[in-house]
């Protein structure tokens, strides 16, 4: 298996393999493979973490929290290593978030491994259909993130 710029295979991540690509590696594998290399990492289940705290706010409120709360979660965890599973919730369409800007801000200091239940083909991570409304798409190099691939 071959890895341009922004790919590393788990086992590299696993092995401590730093990459110039910064601080946030997104994986398009299988979380149970995930769990076999990193289970000595911290894992928050974001989706978790940002809807409890988002159902105690009025409505209105949401969309300017939920940045600050994701921010907020990561940042208190005292873990430098830290597994991000069921993002979903962050990806909608009411939001309107960067997903990965945000948590390129929120894991400053940190190594970040998010478990992405998207794709990655062709230097471009998407999220979700073309014609669903939580499309998202990003060009990986725009963002300096890696990418973890089977």
């Amino acid at each position: 298996m071959s890895y341009g710029d922004n790919e590393l295979s788990l086992r590299q991540v696993a092995q401590g393999y730093t990459s110039n690509a910064g601080n946030i590696m997104v994986a398009c594998v299988d979380k149970e493979l995930v769990k076999s290399f990193f289970s000595n990492w911290k894992w928050i289940n974001l989706g978790l973490v940002v809807s409890e705290q988002l159902c105690r706010l009025p409505k209105e409120q949401r969309k300017k929290m939920v940045a600050d709360i994701v921010i907020s979660a990561i940042k208190k965890t005292p873990s430098k290593n830290i597994v991000l599973e069921n993002i979903d919730v962050l990806f909608s369409p009411e939001y309107s978030l960067d997903v990965i800007r945000t948590l390129q801000l929120a894991g400053k200091n940190k190594r970040l491994l998010v478990i992405w239940a998207g794709e990655y083909e062709d230097g471009v991570l998407t999220y979700a259909q073309p014609d669903y409304p939580d499309f998202h798409r990003y060009e990986v190099r725009s963002y300096g993130v890696c990418c973890i691939t089977k």
